[in-house]
Protein backbone atom coordinates (compact mmCIF):
# COMPACT_ATOMS: atom_id res chain seq x y z
CA UNK A 1 0.00 0.00 0.00
CA UNK A 2 1.28 3.42 -1.16
CA UNK A 3 1.97 5.81 2.09
CA UNK A 4 -0.52 8.41 2.62
CA UNK A 5 0.51 12.05 3.11
CA UNK A 6 -0.39 11.45 6.61
CA UNK A 7 2.74 8.85 7.24
CA UNK A 8 4.95 11.66 7.14
CA UNK A 9 3.85 13.78 10.23
CA UNK A 10 6.15 14.19 12.88
CA UNK A 11 4.14 12.81 16.63
CA UNK A 12 3.66 16.17 18.23
CA UNK A 13 1.42 16.89 14.98
CA UNK A 14 -0.94 14.25 15.18
CA UNK A 15 -0.78 14.91 18.64
CA UNK A 16 -2.22 18.00 18.21
CA UNK A 17 -4.69 16.50 15.23
CA UNK A 18 -5.92 13.87 17.82
CA UNK A 19 -6.81 16.46 21.13
CA UNK A 20 -8.90 18.35 18.71
CA UNK A 21 -10.97 15.30 17.76
CA UNK A 22 -13.56 14.38 19.89
CA UNK A 23 -12.50 10.60 21.55
CA UNK A 24 -14.38 8.62 19.36
CA UNK A 25 -13.06 9.84 16.46
CA UNK A 26 -9.72 9.74 18.04
CA UNK A 27 -10.37 6.60 19.05
CA UNK A 28 -11.02 5.73 15.02
CA UNK A 29 -7.92 7.52 13.74
CA UNK A 30 -5.78 5.92 16.03
CA UNK A 31 -6.43 2.89 14.20
CA UNK A 32 -5.70 4.31 10.75
CA UNK A 33 -2.04 3.52 11.18
CA UNK A 34 0.87 1.94 13.84
CA UNK A 35 2.26 4.87 13.52
CA UNK A 36 -0.79 6.93 14.22
CA UNK A 37 -1.75 4.28 17.32
CA UNK A 38 1.54 4.60 18.52
CA UNK A 39 1.16 8.71 18.83
CA UNK A 40 -2.32 7.93 20.49
CA UNK A 41 -0.89 5.89 23.30
CA UNK A 42 2.17 9.06 23.75
CA UNK A 43 0.19 12.10 23.22
CA UNK A 44 0.35 14.68 26.05
CA UNK A 45 -3.32 14.59 26.57
CA UNK A 46 -5.39 11.81 28.03
CA UNK A 47 -8.96 12.51 27.70
CA UNK A 48 -11.56 9.46 28.50
CA UNK A 49 -15.77 10.61 28.47
CA UNK A 50 -18.22 8.18 29.04
CA UNK A 51 -20.64 10.46 27.00
CA UNK A 52 -18.52 9.96 24.06
CA UNK A 53 -17.93 6.52 23.33
CA UNK A 54 -19.90 3.61 22.79
CA UNK A 55 -18.15 2.01 26.21
CA UNK A 56 -20.72 2.42 29.20
CA UNK A 57 -20.61 1.43 32.90
CA UNK A 58 -18.34 -0.97 33.82
CA UNK A 59 -17.16 -1.61 29.90
CA UNK A 60 -16.14 2.31 29.94
CA UNK A 61 -13.69 1.83 32.99
CA UNK A 62 -12.12 -1.19 31.95
CA UNK A 63 -11.43 0.12 28.49
CA UNK A 64 -10.16 3.47 30.62
CA UNK A 65 -7.88 1.28 32.72
CA UNK A 66 -6.23 -0.66 29.34
CA UNK A 67 -5.87 2.41 27.64
CA UNK A 68 -4.14 4.10 30.47
CA UNK A 69 -1.86 0.87 30.79
CA UNK A 70 -1.05 1.11 27.37
CA UNK A 71 0.13 4.67 27.29
CA UNK A 72 2.06 4.58 30.64
CA UNK A 73 3.75 1.55 28.79
CA UNK A 74 4.77 3.73 25.95
CA UNK A 75 5.87 6.52 28.29
CA UNK A 76 8.55 5.16 30.28
CA UNK A 77 9.75 8.57 31.66
CA UNK A 78 7.66 9.46 34.64
CA UNK A 79 9.32 12.87 35.48
CA UNK A 80 7.82 13.83 31.80
CA UNK A 81 5.08 16.05 32.74
CA UNK A 82 1.82 15.86 30.70
CA UNK A 83 -0.67 18.28 29.60
CA UNK A 84 -3.92 17.17 30.22
CA UNK A 85 -5.97 14.57 32.15
CA UNK A 86 -9.52 14.29 31.61
CA UNK A 87 -12.14 12.41 32.50
CA UNK A 88 -15.49 12.50 32.57
CA UNK A 89 -17.81 9.13 33.69
CA UNK A 90 -21.56 8.32 34.11
CA UNK A 91 -21.42 8.24 38.26
CA UNK A 92 -24.73 6.43 39.03
CA UNK A 93 -23.74 5.16 42.64
CA UNK A 94 -20.98 4.23 44.96
CA UNK A 95 -18.99 1.77 43.03
CA UNK A 96 -18.37 3.58 39.84
CA UNK A 97 -17.11 6.74 42.00
CA UNK A 98 -14.49 4.30 43.18
CA UNK A 99 -13.52 2.97 40.14
CA UNK A 100 -13.59 7.11 38.97
CA UNK A 101 -11.29 7.61 42.05
CA UNK A 102 -8.84 4.75 41.38
CA UNK A 103 -8.34 5.69 37.50
CA UNK A 104 -7.49 8.93 38.73
CA UNK A 105 -5.07 7.86 41.37
CA UNK A 106 -3.23 5.36 38.77
CA UNK A 107 -2.94 8.58 36.42
CA UNK A 108 -1.50 11.23 38.70
CA UNK A 109 0.74 8.89 40.79
CA UNK A 110 2.52 7.50 37.91
CA UNK A 111 3.09 10.98 36.28
CA UNK A 112 2.60 14.74 36.24
CA UNK A 113 -0.24 16.97 34.65
CA UNK A 114 -0.23 20.79 34.22
CA UNK A 115 -4.40 19.96 33.79
CA UNK A 116 -6.94 17.55 35.37
CA UNK A 117 -10.51 17.85 34.03
CA UNK A 118 -12.76 15.77 36.20
CA UNK A 119 -16.89 16.03 35.61
CA UNK A 120 -19.49 13.75 36.58
CA UNK A 121 -22.17 13.38 33.32
CA UNK A 122 -24.76 11.73 35.46
CA UNK A 123 -28.00 13.35 34.89
CA UNK A 124 -29.66 11.64 38.28
CA UNK A 125 -27.33 11.48 40.51
CA UNK A 126 -24.76 13.54 42.43
CA UNK A 127 -22.06 11.91 43.49
CA UNK A 128 -20.51 13.47 46.58
CA UNK A 129 -16.67 14.66 46.01
CA UNK A 130 -15.61 13.16 49.57
CA UNK A 131 -12.09 11.04 49.57
CA UNK A 132 -9.05 12.52 51.48
CA UNK A 133 -6.92 10.01 49.26
CA UNK A 134 -7.67 11.64 45.96
CA UNK A 135 -7.82 15.13 47.53
CA UNK A 136 -4.38 14.60 48.31
CA UNK A 137 -3.09 13.58 45.34
CA UNK A 138 -4.34 16.58 43.59
CA UNK A 139 -3.38 19.13 46.09
CA UNK A 140 0.63 17.54 46.43
CA UNK A 141 1.19 17.60 42.68
CA UNK A 142 3.80 19.94 42.00
CA UNK A 143 2.80 20.63 38.40
CA UNK A 144 -0.71 20.52 38.60
CA UNK A 145 -1.86 24.46 37.11
CA UNK A 146 -5.03 23.94 36.61
CA UNK A 147 -8.15 22.09 38.14
CA UNK A 148 -11.34 21.76 37.00
CA UNK A 149 -14.58 20.00 38.72
CA UNK A 150 -18.04 20.06 37.39
CA UNK A 151 -21.56 18.40 38.39
CA UNK A 152 -20.30 17.04 41.85
CA UNK A 153 -21.52 17.54 45.38
CA UNK A 154 -18.18 18.55 47.22
CA UNK A 155 -17.34 17.63 50.53
CA UNK A 156 -14.62 19.11 52.18
CA UNK A 157 -14.59 18.17 56.01
CA UNK A 158 -11.17 20.01 57.07
CA UNK A 159 -8.64 21.88 55.14
CA UNK A 160 -5.49 20.49 54.20
CA UNK A 161 -1.62 22.15 54.15
CA UNK A 162 -0.58 21.47 50.93
CA UNK A 163 1.94 22.57 48.40
CA UNK A 164 0.06 22.57 45.77
CA UNK A 165 1.02 25.25 43.02
CA UNK A 166 -2.05 25.47 41.73
CA UNK A 167 -2.92 28.86 39.45
CA UNK A 168 -6.39 27.98 38.27
CA UNK A 169 -9.61 26.93 39.81
CA UNK A 170 -12.83 26.00 38.15
CA UNK A 171 -15.77 24.52 39.86
CA UNK A 172 -19.01 24.36 37.34
CA UNK A 173 -22.56 22.75 38.71
CA UNK A 174 -21.49 22.05 41.51
CA UNK A 175 -23.05 22.17 45.10
CA UNK A 176 -20.90 23.03 48.29
CA UNK A 177 -21.28 24.14 51.42
CA UNK A 178 -19.59 27.08 53.29
CA UNK A 179 -16.92 24.99 55.16
CA UNK A 180 -16.53 22.88 52.48
CA UNK A 181 -15.60 25.96 50.30
CA UNK A 182 -13.82 27.73 52.62
CA UNK A 183 -11.71 24.69 53.06
CA UNK A 184 -10.89 24.15 49.38
CA UNK A 185 -9.57 27.87 49.00
CA UNK A 186 -7.34 27.99 51.66
CA UNK A 187 -5.54 24.51 50.05
CA UNK A 188 -4.02 27.19 46.92
CA UNK A 189 -1.99 29.15 48.00
CA UNK A 190 -0.62 30.27 44.62
CA UNK A 191 -4.25 30.81 43.34
CA UNK A 192 -4.40 33.39 40.44
CA UNK A 193 -7.34 32.78 39.04
CA UNK A 194 -11.10 31.20 40.33
CA UNK A 195 -13.96 30.40 38.46
CA UNK A 196 -17.49 29.63 40.07
CA UNK A 197 -19.95 28.96 37.73
CA UNK A 198 -23.47 27.82 38.80
CA UNK A 199 -22.73 26.40 42.26
CA UNK A 200 -25.24 26.45 45.20
CA UNK A 201 -25.23 25.26 48.08
CA UNK A 202 -23.44 28.08 50.00
CA UNK A 203 -24.53 31.30 51.58
CA UNK A 204 -21.19 32.91 52.08
CA UNK A 205 -18.51 32.98 49.83
CA UNK A 206 -15.36 35.15 51.15
CA UNK A 207 -12.18 35.03 49.06
CA UNK A 208 -8.76 36.04 50.66
CA UNK A 209 -6.50 34.63 48.46
CA UNK A 210 -3.32 36.99 48.61
CA UNK A 211 -2.24 35.91 44.89
CA UNK A 212 -5.73 35.63 43.10
CA UNK A 213 -5.66 38.05 39.84
CA UNK A 214 -9.25 37.35 38.21
CA UNK A 215 -12.16 35.98 39.88
CA UNK A 216 -15.68 34.76 37.98
CA UNK A 217 -18.75 34.46 40.05
CA UNK A 218 -21.91 32.93 38.04
CA UNK A 219 -24.28 32.56 40.42
CA UNK A 220 -27.93 30.55 39.47
CA UNK A 221 -30.07 29.38 43.15
CA UNK A 222 -33.34 30.73 44.69
CA UNK A 223 -30.95 33.01 46.94
CA UNK A 224 -27.67 34.45 46.03
CA UNK A 225 -24.89 34.83 48.70
CA UNK A 226 -22.78 36.90 50.01
CA UNK A 227 -19.38 37.93 48.43
CA UNK A 228 -16.73 38.96 50.51
CA UNK A 229 -13.60 39.61 48.48
CA UNK A 230 -9.99 40.33 50.28
CA UNK A 231 -7.49 40.05 47.57
CA UNK A 232 -4.83 42.60 47.49
CA UNK A 233 -3.79 41.71 43.85
CA UNK A 234 -6.72 41.48 42.85
CA UNK A 235 -7.57 42.79 39.16
CA UNK A 236 -10.33 41.52 37.31
CA UNK A 237 -13.83 40.48 39.36
CA UNK A 238 -16.87 39.28 37.40
CA UNK A 239 -20.24 38.89 39.25
CA UNK A 240 -23.54 36.94 36.78
CA UNK A 241 -26.95 37.45 38.17
CA UNK A 242 -28.71 34.90 41.01
CA UNK A 243 -31.92 33.84 40.06
CA UNK A 244 -34.02 35.63 42.23
CA UNK A 245 -32.38 37.07 45.18
CA UNK A 246 -29.99 40.07 44.40
CA UNK A 247 -26.69 39.45 47.05
CA UNK A 248 -24.05 41.98 48.02
CA UNK A 249 -20.82 42.54 47.43
CA UNK A 250 -18.00 43.51 49.94
CA UNK A 251 -14.32 44.75 48.35
CA UNK A 252 -11.57 44.34 51.41
CA UNK A 253 -8.24 45.55 50.57
CA UNK A 254 -8.40 45.42 46.35
CA UNK A 255 -7.02 48.73 45.56
CA UNK A 256 -5.10 47.02 42.41
CA UNK A 257 -8.80 46.17 40.39
CA UNK A 258 -8.81 47.67 37.06
CA UNK A 259 -11.74 45.32 35.86
CA UNK A 260 -15.43 45.17 37.60
CA UNK A 261 -18.74 43.56 36.34
CA UNK A 262 -21.35 42.97 38.21
CA UNK A 263 -25.04 41.92 37.72
CA UNK A 264 -28.25 42.91 39.90
CA UNK A 265 -26.44 43.37 43.12
CA UNK A 266 -27.76 45.08 45.44
CA UNK A 267 -26.51 48.66 46.38
CA UNK A 268 -28.58 50.05 48.54
CA UNK A 269 -28.79 54.10 48.13
CA UNK A 270 -27.91 56.13 45.27
CA UNK A 271 -25.05 56.68 46.21
CA UNK A 272 -23.34 53.39 47.21
CA UNK A 273 -22.05 52.70 43.97
CA UNK A 274 -19.95 55.88 44.22
CA UNK A 275 -18.99 54.75 47.96
CA UNK A 276 -17.83 51.15 46.06
CA UNK A 277 -15.62 52.36 43.71
CA UNK A 278 -14.24 55.10 45.31
CA UNK A 279 -12.50 52.19 47.40
CA UNK A 280 -10.85 51.33 43.99
CA UNK A 281 -8.60 53.69 42.70
CA UNK A 282 -7.26 52.62 40.01
CA UNK A 283 -10.43 51.10 38.19
CA UNK A 284 -10.73 51.50 34.27
CA UNK A 285 -13.34 49.27 33.58
CA UNK A 286 -16.80 49.02 35.06
CA UNK A 287 -19.99 47.26 33.74
CA UNK A 288 -23.36 47.71 35.89
CA UNK A 289 -26.15 45.16 34.76
CA UNK A 290 -29.63 45.21 36.59
CA UNK A 291 -28.29 47.05 39.65
CA UNK A 292 -28.80 49.29 41.76
CA UNK A 293 -31.96 49.90 41.61
CA UNK A 294 -33.61 49.28 44.85
CA UNK A 295 -35.23 52.15 46.38
CA UNK A 296 -34.97 55.51 44.44
CA UNK A 297 -33.83 53.38 41.28
CA UNK A 298 -31.09 56.11 40.74
CA UNK A 299 -27.42 55.96 41.15
CA UNK A 300 -24.30 58.00 41.06
CA UNK A 301 -20.75 57.72 39.75
CA UNK A 302 -17.87 59.87 40.23
CA UNK A 303 -14.22 58.43 39.03
CA UNK A 304 -11.41 60.23 37.73
CA UNK A 305 -9.76 56.94 36.46
CA UNK A 306 -12.56 55.54 34.79
CA UNK A 307 -11.88 54.46 31.02
CA UNK A 308 -15.18 52.39 30.02
CA UNK A 309 -18.47 52.19 31.72
CA UNK A 310 -21.38 49.91 30.24
CA UNK A 311 -24.85 50.70 31.77
CA UNK A 312 -27.60 47.84 30.40
CA UNK A 313 -30.73 46.13 31.27
CA UNK A 314 -31.31 48.75 34.31
CA UNK A 315 -34.84 49.13 33.13
CA UNK A 316 -35.85 50.67 36.40
CA UNK A 317 -33.52 53.67 35.95
CA UNK A 318 -35.03 57.28 36.94
CA UNK A 319 -31.89 59.26 37.55
CA UNK A 320 -27.95 58.51 36.72
CA UNK A 321 -25.24 61.41 37.73
CA UNK A 322 -22.17 60.72 35.93
CA UNK A 323 -18.58 62.17 36.15
CA UNK A 324 -15.79 60.32 34.62
CA UNK A 325 -13.50 62.96 33.02
CA UNK A 326 -11.28 60.10 31.54
CA UNK A 327 -14.09 58.50 29.97
CA UNK A 328 -13.30 56.65 26.54
CA UNK A 329 -15.97 54.56 26.36
CA UNK A 330 -19.79 54.48 27.05
CA UNK A 331 -22.27 51.71 26.76
CA UNK A 332 -26.18 52.32 27.45
CA UNK A 333 -28.67 50.31 27.02
CA UNK A 334 -32.21 50.93 28.39
CA UNK A 335 -35.29 53.40 28.00
CA UNK A 336 -34.71 57.21 27.80
CA UNK A 337 -38.53 57.41 29.54
CA UNK A 338 -37.68 57.44 32.87
CA UNK A 339 -34.39 58.42 32.84
CA UNK A 340 -35.10 62.10 34.00
CA UNK A 341 -31.57 63.26 34.83
CA UNK A 342 -28.15 62.15 33.13
CA UNK A 343 -25.13 64.39 33.35
CA UNK A 344 -21.14 63.72 33.13
CA UNK A 345 -18.35 65.41 32.94
CA UNK A 346 -15.88 64.14 30.09
CA UNK A 347 -13.43 65.78 28.18
CA UNK A 348 -11.91 62.67 26.80
CA UNK A 349 -15.22 60.57 25.76
CA UNK A 350 -14.32 59.62 22.25
CA UNK A 351 -17.00 56.89 21.62
CA UNK A 352 -20.49 56.45 22.79
CA UNK A 353 -23.29 53.28 22.13
CA UNK A 354 -26.59 53.64 23.16
CA UNK A 355 -29.21 51.21 22.92
CA UNK A 356 -32.91 52.94 23.41
CA UNK A 357 -36.21 51.32 23.84
CA UNK A 358 -39.28 52.54 22.75
CA UNK A 359 -41.78 50.95 25.43
CA UNK A 360 -44.99 51.34 24.95
CA UNK A 361 -45.42 55.05 23.31
CA UNK A 362 -47.54 56.50 25.58
CA UNK A 363 -46.57 59.59 24.40
CA UNK A 364 -46.63 60.59 21.04
CA UNK A 365 -44.18 60.45 18.25
CA UNK A 366 -43.30 63.64 18.23
CA UNK A 367 -42.12 63.77 22.12
CA UNK A 368 -40.48 60.60 21.86
CA UNK A 369 -38.36 62.36 19.44
CA UNK A 370 -38.05 65.51 21.63
CA UNK A 371 -36.75 63.28 24.42
CA UNK A 372 -34.26 61.55 22.13
CA UNK A 373 -32.78 64.38 20.86
CA UNK A 374 -32.35 65.89 24.43
CA UNK A 375 -31.01 62.51 26.04
CA UNK A 376 -28.49 62.73 22.67
CA UNK A 377 -27.45 66.01 23.52
CA UNK A 378 -25.16 64.67 26.55
CA UNK A 379 -23.25 62.79 23.91
CA UNK A 380 -22.64 66.12 21.36
CA UNK A 381 -18.77 65.77 22.00
CA UNK A 382 -18.07 62.39 21.95
CA UNK A 383 -16.35 61.47 18.29
CA UNK A 384 -18.43 58.71 16.91
CA UNK A 385 -22.00 57.82 18.63
CA UNK A 386 -23.96 54.74 17.75
CA UNK A 387 -27.57 54.51 18.46
CA UNK A 388 -29.81 51.49 18.36
CA UNK A 389 -33.64 51.91 18.05
CA UNK A 390 -36.82 52.06 16.20
CA UNK A 391 -37.21 55.10 14.59
CA UNK A 392 -39.10 56.28 11.25
CA UNK A 393 -37.41 60.00 11.01
CA UNK A 394 -39.00 63.08 11.87
CA UNK A 395 -42.64 63.48 12.60
CA UNK A 396 -45.08 65.08 10.79
CA UNK A 397 -46.27 66.75 14.37
CA UNK A 398 -42.95 68.61 14.37
CA UNK A 399 -42.69 69.77 11.19
CA UNK A 400 -46.81 71.08 11.04
CA UNK A 401 -45.83 72.76 14.28
CA UNK A 402 -42.32 74.62 13.24
CA UNK A 403 -40.55 72.49 16.26
CA UNK A 404 -37.91 70.74 14.76
CA UNK A 405 -35.40 70.43 17.90
CA UNK A 406 -32.17 72.37 17.47
CA UNK A 407 -29.38 70.76 15.85
CA UNK A 408 -26.01 69.37 17.71
CA UNK A 409 -23.43 70.58 15.83
CA UNK A 410 -20.42 68.66 17.50
CA UNK A 411 -20.53 64.61 16.10
CA UNK A 412 -18.61 63.83 13.25
CA UNK A 413 -19.30 59.86 13.29
CA UNK A 414 -22.85 58.38 13.71
CA UNK A 415 -23.90 55.05 13.64
CA UNK A 416 -27.70 54.14 13.23
CA UNK A 417 -29.52 50.62 13.41
CA UNK A 418 -33.01 50.32 13.50
CA UNK A 419 -33.27 46.67 11.67
CA UNK A 420 -37.26 47.05 11.60
CA UNK A 421 -37.16 50.33 9.42
CA UNK A 422 -39.59 50.11 6.20
CA UNK A 423 -37.80 50.37 3.06
CA UNK A 424 -40.18 53.16 2.60
CA UNK A 425 -38.71 55.16 5.17
CA UNK A 426 -34.94 55.11 4.78
CA UNK A 427 -34.81 58.43 3.37
CA UNK A 428 -36.96 60.44 5.93
CA UNK A 429 -34.31 58.52 8.59
CA UNK A 430 -31.42 59.85 6.93
CA UNK A 431 -32.80 63.35 6.17
CA UNK A 432 -33.77 63.31 10.04
CA UNK A 433 -30.07 62.40 11.49
CA UNK A 434 -28.43 64.93 8.99
CA UNK A 435 -30.57 67.76 10.08
CA UNK A 436 -30.17 67.03 13.73
CA UNK A 437 -26.44 66.32 12.82
CA UNK A 438 -25.71 68.54 10.47
CA UNK A 439 -22.04 68.10 10.92
CA UNK A 440 -21.12 65.07 10.78
CA UNK A 441 -18.28 63.46 8.42
CA UNK A 442 -19.64 59.94 7.68
CA UNK A 443 -22.94 58.26 8.52
CA UNK A 444 -23.79 54.40 8.35
CA UNK A 445 -27.36 53.04 8.60
CA UNK A 446 -28.28 48.91 9.52
CA UNK A 447 -31.18 48.00 8.78
CA UNK A 448 -32.79 44.35 8.37
CA UNK A 449 -32.05 44.41 4.54
CA UNK A 450 -29.47 46.92 4.08
CA UNK A 451 -26.37 48.08 4.99
CA UNK A 452 -25.99 52.17 3.69
CA UNK A 453 -22.66 54.42 4.28
CA UNK A 454 -22.50 57.97 3.49
CA UNK A 455 -19.13 60.24 3.83
CA UNK A 456 -19.29 63.78 3.31
CA UNK A 457 -16.46 66.02 2.14
CA UNK A 458 -15.39 69.17 3.43
CA UNK A 459 -17.88 71.24 0.62
CA UNK A 460 -20.42 68.55 1.80
CA UNK A 461 -20.06 66.82 -1.16
CA UNK A 462 -20.93 63.10 -0.84
CA UNK A 463 -20.48 59.46 -1.71
CA UNK A 464 -22.86 56.63 -0.96
CA UNK A 465 -21.80 52.53 -0.67
CA UNK A 466 -24.52 50.29 0.10
CA UNK A 467 -25.04 46.87 0.28
CA UNK A 468 -28.18 44.60 0.80
CA UNK A 469 -28.64 41.67 3.40
CA UNK A 470 -31.43 40.22 2.19
CA UNK A 471 -32.19 36.67 3.91
CA UNK A 472 -35.27 35.04 2.40
CA UNK A 473 -35.39 31.88 0.74
CA UNK A 474 -38.85 33.41 -1.35
CA UNK A 475 -37.00 34.47 -4.74
CA UNK A 476 -40.09 36.88 -5.93
CA UNK A 477 -40.32 38.59 -2.51
CA UNK A 478 -36.81 39.04 -1.99
CA UNK A 479 -36.36 40.91 -5.51
CA UNK A 480 -39.54 42.87 -4.42
CA UNK A 481 -37.78 44.21 -1.23
CA UNK A 482 -34.25 44.57 -3.24
CA UNK A 483 -36.41 47.03 -6.17
CA UNK A 484 -37.57 48.58 -2.68
CA UNK A 485 -34.11 49.33 -1.09
CA UNK A 486 -32.94 50.37 -4.74
CA UNK A 487 -35.52 53.07 -4.89
CA UNK A 488 -34.92 54.13 -1.19
CA UNK A 489 -31.37 54.37 -2.38
CA UNK A 490 -32.38 56.85 -5.27
CA UNK A 491 -34.40 58.99 -3.10
CA UNK A 492 -31.43 59.09 -0.62
CA UNK A 493 -29.00 60.27 -3.39
CA UNK A 494 -32.03 62.90 -4.14
CA UNK A 495 -32.46 63.87 -1.29
CA UNK A 496 -28.86 64.75 -0.23
CA UNK A 497 -28.41 66.75 -3.87
CA UNK A 498 -30.79 68.69 -3.34
CA UNK A 499 -30.46 69.60 0.74
CA UNK A 500 -26.19 70.16 -0.68
CA UNK A 501 -27.06 71.71 -3.85
CA UNK A 502 -24.37 69.32 -5.43
CA UNK A 503 -24.24 65.99 -7.12
CA UNK A 504 -23.04 62.78 -5.11
CA UNK A 505 -19.70 61.54 -6.10
CA UNK A 506 -19.31 59.07 -8.45
CA UNK A 507 -23.09 58.43 -8.59
CA UNK A 508 -22.99 56.99 -12.19
CA UNK A 509 -21.12 54.39 -10.42
CA UNK A 510 -22.96 53.68 -7.55
CA UNK A 511 -24.47 49.65 -7.66
CA UNK A 512 -26.59 48.17 -5.51
CA UNK A 513 -23.94 45.47 -4.66
CA UNK A 514 -21.20 48.29 -3.79
CA UNK A 515 -19.32 46.95 -0.37
CA UNK A 516 -18.91 49.17 2.07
Amino acid sequence: MAPTPTHFLPDPVIHNILAFLPPKHAIRASASSKQWRSAWISSPVVSFDESSVPFKGPEFFDYADRSLELWLNRCHDDRFTMERLSLCADLVDEQSFSRFVQLVAVATTKRNFKVIELRSCSEDFWVLFNCASLWSLLFESKSLELLRLKSFGILMASSLVTTCSLKKLIVSCSCIDDNSLKNLLSCFPLLENLVLEYCFGFSELRVSCPKLRTMKVSYYDYSAPNVVIEAKNLRSFVYIRSLNTPGGISFLNCKLLTSLQIERVDFGPPDAIDEYISQIPLLENLAILDSGLTGTGSFQISHSNLKSLKIQYCWGLSKAEINTPNLCLFKYGGTIFQLSTFRYCSSGLLKAEVGLAMGSLEWTQWFWFIKLRNFLESFSKCKALTVHCYLQGFPEELKDHCLLPDPLYEVKHLNITNRKLPTADYTRLVGAMIELFPCVETLFLKTGFAKIFIEFGEDRSFSLNWQETINISDSDEQNRIFQSISEAIDDIVKWLSWTGKDIPNRTEDLHPHTLI
